[in-house]
């Protein structure tokens, strides 16, 4: 049987061609360049490389590399905040170039693979300890292997992020599972990246600008990871409110203890600092110039002071203790804080009732984050050949085992917290009379929105409960206030004309999101009819994502959504057995590096 495709969103013929050119352009330059470089024959790329790593004192193959991936992630970075807010704002594009804000993001997930194949063509002595054998003769730094894998992930997904909208109709959210596979390959190759600078210090060892560096890939750690939030930041989420503290906690755990763990005091404020300048300019530069929606962010500050206070009274010799501890501070003060934040800055207030199971949540994800990133701060501390990460000889294999066992049962608590917090339900039962207080008439009309709801007592205690419209030009969200037992009324009204998506969310307990509707226009393109709900309607609420998701197929099978998904939940796991596996071949390489030296010294000290 035939199965109908979705046209609404998807690539055209002249766009489909565009970006395989593109693409096949750059990869035949790539091509040339290893070609030229492994016959030994000189390149401008070379001559640079050699120019660089001379002033920075570092091998060739790591010369270009941290300059190319850190203006790659800003231009990615950039890109997807400012789509997401076109997106917010208009609805849906045309195809993968159907808005200027796909251009920074494709050119920079380019730069990320370029950045990772720039080492591998260079390559040459010095290498690290451990490297991978391409061809005899031809070795590569797990690290170029590793920023590669990832480039190529991301960039798989725009070809794919296409299919999927074929198959399924365009998904309005950023936890899409193309849009996760684009995100996550370019935030995990900041791991990668942080590899790199520990295998350079293996080589040529630390100074100040180096140490600076590892600092500002911290720093975009941090950037990076906030991606996950937008749909919070921008007052649009999808799903649960819960998974926003953990996944605040879930980063700046994570980040501030790989940081602090092998660095000295302060060093978590330098990459506090380069998070807020970068992300607060990002903030600004979509908001005004562009003319779009503000993207609002955590400020992490308390998070950074809570990891600098515990390496102050604990220090950072066990480096597990500092994270475990770290992420259990930043899992309760840290919650509490960004609690407060919230009702500051943030477009969805937390309420109170959120706070239990915020914060125990969090501190499972914090300690479960703060193993994860005692982990990596360990495996990269033996890259780079640290000789207090070796050990003992005959206790060194137990040690490092129980450092694999902590890492791994930290990434399953914070999996686990994920996981079990992302599904969402949309429970029947909730309906209510709706009343219209026009505001403005015309060609432009908007109305208060009044509702009273049945059962009464259904947003009492909600996570949130706000009168919504977007698409229409902009965003605009009013909290339902309380007027009467059971009755509520927008704070400001809603606009019900042109492309505007009006509605009234509810979301209720921990993972129940309903909504209905208030106002939508007629969208032939994917046959829906025009919605307008007239005063004293009683209308009843249903799943959410229907709702803000309108151009989502809904005759699509089950098992096609499930395989999808599937299809990401295995790219995901293979991205983080890719840094597991390269990452901890590294470590192994220095470990063994780090002994061969001890052994060199004890040797001429007996002599």
């Amino acid at each position: 049987m035939a199965f109908p495709l979705a046209t609404t969103g998807t690539a055209t013929f002249d766009q489909i061609a565009i970006v395989t050119g593109l693409v096949s352009v750059l990869y035949l330059a790539l091509a040339v360049l290893l070609w030229r470089e492994r016959t030994g024959r000189v390149t401008l790329v070379g001559r640079l490389a050699d120019t660089i790593g001379r002033l920075d004192g570092v091998p060739r193959w790591a010369a270009l590399t941290p300059y190319l991936h850190v203006v790659s992630l800003l231009a990615c970075a950039f890109g997807v905040w400012w789509d997401i807010a076109v997106h917010i704002a208009r609805g849906r594009d045309t195809g993968p170039f159907g808005t200027p804000a796909h251009y920074p993001i494709f050119f920079g997930i380019l730069g990320v693979i370029v950045a990772g194949v720039l080492p591998i063509a260079l390559a040459g002595k010095p290498l690290p300890a451990r490297t991978i054998k391409l061809t005899r003769g031809w070795r590569i730094p797990c690290s170029a292997a590793l920023i590669t894998v990832c480039g190529t992930f991301a960039l798989v997904g725009f070809p794919l992020d296409d299919v999927w909208h074929r198959l399924f109709g365009e998904d309005v959210t950023l936890w899409g599972p193309t849009h996760l596979l684009m995100i996550g390959g370019v935030v995990f190759s900041i791991f990668a990246r942080l590899l790199a600078q520990a295998e350079v210090e293996q080589l040529v060892g630390s100074n100040r600008w180096r140490r600076f560096q590892e600092m500002i890939s911290v720093g975009a750690l941090l950037i990076a990871w906030d991606l996950f939030s937008t749909e919070f930041n921008y007052g649009v989420p999808q799903f649960p409110l819960i998974l926003q503290p953990i996944l605040i906690v879930f980063g700046a755990a994570m980040a501030f203890t790989i940081l602090r763990a092998r660095r000295g005091p302060g060093t978590t404020f330098v990459a506090l600092g380069v998070y807020l300048l970068i992300r607060g300019g990002i903030a600004f530069a979509v908001a005004e110039p562009l003319g779009e929606i503000v993207g609002h962010f955590p400020l992490l500050i308390v998070e950074a002071v809570l990891v600098e206070a515990v390496a102050f009274a604990l220090g950072n010799k066990n480096r597990f203790r500092l994270g475990a501890v770290s992420g259990l501070l930043i899992g309760t003060v840290g919650v509490v804080a960004e609690y407060a934040w919230s009702h500051v800055w943030m477009p969805n207030p937390w309420p109170s009732s959120i706070l239990p199971s915020a914060i125990g949540y969090g501190v499972v994800a914090g300690i479960g984050a703060g193993l994860v990133g005692a982990w990596l701060a360990t495996r990269y501390a033996e890259v780079a050949g640290e000789q207090r990460a070796v050990g003992i000889k005959h206790i060194r294999p137990i040690a490092v085992r129980r450092t694999h066992q902590l890492g791994a049962a930290g990434l399953v608590a914070v999996a686990a917290t994920v996981f079990f917090c992302v599904p969402r339900t949309a429970e029947p039962g909730v309906s209510g009379v709706v009343s219209l207080e026009r505001a403005a008439t015309g060609a432009e009309p908007t109305a208060y929105v009044t509702i009273t709801l049945a059962p009464g007592d259904a947003a009492e205690g909600a996570r949130w409960f706000e009168a919504l419209a977007w698409q229409g030009g902009g965003l605009v969200y009013h909290p339902m206030e309380k007027v009467a037992d059971g009755t509520y009324r927008s704070r400001d009204p809603l606009p019900m004309y042109g492309k505007w998506k009006s509605m009234i969310r509810l979301h209720q307990g921990q993972r129940d999101m309903v909504a209905t509707w208030v106002y939508a226009p007629e969208d032939p393109a994917i046959e829906k009819p025009a919605v307008q709900v007239s005063n004293g309607q009683r209308v009843e609420f249903g799943s959410e994502q229907e709702i803000l998701r309108r151009e989502e197929r809904t005759d699509v099978p089950r098992w096609m959504w499930n395989a999808g998904y599937a299809l990401l939940g295995v790219v995901g796991l293979l991205e983080v057995f890719g840094i597991a596996w390269l990452v901890g071949r590294g470590a192994r390489g220095g470990r063994l590096r780090a002994a061969h030296l001890a052994d060199g010294v004890r040797e001429r000290e007996i002599a």
